[in-house]
């Protein structure tokens, strides 16, 4: 019987991919660079990769910000300060919270359970997000990787979460977060069950194995009554 639920932010609850578009684009219009659909497949590629590397802790958060414009600029031959566009880029980034379908009623639901949040990201941003998209107060904590100073999926992101959390009992807790290789193999290396979220239906080519996997976020609300 789960009690706990772990819930990653971006592309979970967020849509992130939509705020990270938009925020793209309007970086390159303010410091008037040409923008592309090649440049902007380029920019995912690049920053997939490098986040990858963060996760496995082969690079840090401050090198994975310092190196992905200088990577796409150089790969595009553009003539511009990555620093400049990262700094630019984050104004815009931190400023979207554009909610995913049905989260809202979901938590609504689950008042019966002890809601937290898991992020990688940066916590004064996702703090900010969470309180503008009207989620914040649906959890009882927040602990994001830049406070925490281990990433998702690392032991000890998880060993620091469960220290924190009154009453805590891996065997009642649940994460769900819509990456493979950092919620779903953080719930492993951390000892809980994990839910994939995987509204595209996108395959698993990593071979890391979810205990459930739902494509539609109000389908939760079943998936606990089934385990109840």
């Amino acid at each position: 019987m789960y009690r706990i639920i772990l819930f990653d932010v971006d592309d979970t609850l967020l849509d992130f991919k939509a705020g990270e578009l938009k925020s793209l684009a309007k970086m390159f219009a303010r410091l008037n660079l040409t923008y592309s659909p090649r440049i902007e497949a380029s920019y995912l590629k690049i920053n997939a990769s490098l986040w990858r590397d963060y996760e496995a802790g082969r690079i840090t958060r401050p090198e994975l910000f310092d190196v992905r414009f200088a990577k796409l600029f150089r790969h595009h031959h553009i003539e511009a300060d990555p620093h400049l566009a990262e700094r630019t880029y984050h104004h815009f980034l931190d400023q979207e919270a554009i909610l995913l379908p049905r989260v809202l009623d979901t938590l609504d639901a689950l008042q019966d359970y002890r809601l937290f949040i898991v992020s990688n990201g940066i916590e004064p941003v996702q703090r900010e997000r969470l309180a503008s998209s009207g989620l914040i107060d649906y959890f009882e904590d927040i602990f994001v990787s830049d406070s925490v100073g281990s990433p998702k999926p690392t032991v000890a992101f998880f060993d620091y979460v469960a220290k924190r959390i009154p009453r805590f009992d891996r065997r009642e807790t649940l994460i769900m977060g819509d990456s493979l290789t950092s919620d779903i193999q953080g719930g492993i290396n951390g000892k809980i069950d994990s839910i994939w979220f995987n509204p595209h239906f996108q395959p698993n080519r990593d071979h890391i194995t979810p205990t459930y996997q739902l494509n539609e976020f109000s389908d939760l609300t079943k998936l606990l009554a089934l385990n109840s």
